[in-house]
């Protein structure tokens, strides 16, 4: 009977000790956490997380920023053709379109307006040109894919500034067209 009041009075002890110990290292390291290294603590006021020393923001290029270039302003004169997406992938954009034909001649028809529609949305020709070199175009009609194109730089801006008419324009841009209808 002794035997059993001793190895419970023991197993007790060793677990208050096991215990307080384990208190102890946790206190420790939370203290030491938070009031150790203070550059990666929330200081609250300014949105910082404190690990970079920024505001929470993001300042990486997600694709959306084009330089030069105002993409709301990025629309085509067509009842056919409606620009869904514009991404920056390095020195190229990608441009998503759908289309509501599959025609080949209504949608060169609807391209006339191309070059109108860059010289609108470029703003800063010598920004775009220094960031950007070629803009390809893929229209789609419900999902799939009905014709792809690119617009090489140095063409709108020959265009823009009047060395290239709107004929040769479209013409070059034609071109480059991947019908597949």
């Amino acid at each position: 009977m002794e035997r059993r009041k001793i190895l419970l009075g023991s197993g007790a002890a060793l677990a208050t000790v096991l215990a307080g110990c384990s208190s102890d290292e946790t206190d420790d390291d939370s203290a030491s956490d938070s009031d150790g290294d203070e550059s990666l603590a929330d200081d609250g006021g300014d949105e910082t997380d404190g690990t970079d020393g920024t505001d929470g923001t993001d300042d990486t290029d997600d694709g959306t920023e084009i330089p030069g270039l105002d993409s709301d302003k990025l629309t085509l004169d067509s009842t056919k053709i409606s620009i869904k997406d514009v991404n920056k992938d390095g020195d190229e954009i990608d441009i998503i379109a759908t289309t509501t034909t599959t025609d080949p001649e209504t949608l060169t028809a609807e391209l006339e307006s191309l070059g109108r529609t860059l010289t609108a949305a470029i703003t800063d020709a010598e920004k775009f040109a220094a960031a950007i070199n070629s803009i390809s175009w893929v229209l789609e009609k419900d999902g799939a894919k009905v014709m792809s194109f690119y617009v090489d730089v140095k063409w709108a801006l020959a265009y823009i500034n009047d060395e290239m008419n709107e004929d040769e324009f479209v013409e070059n841009v034609l071109d480059t067209t991947d019908e597949t209808y």
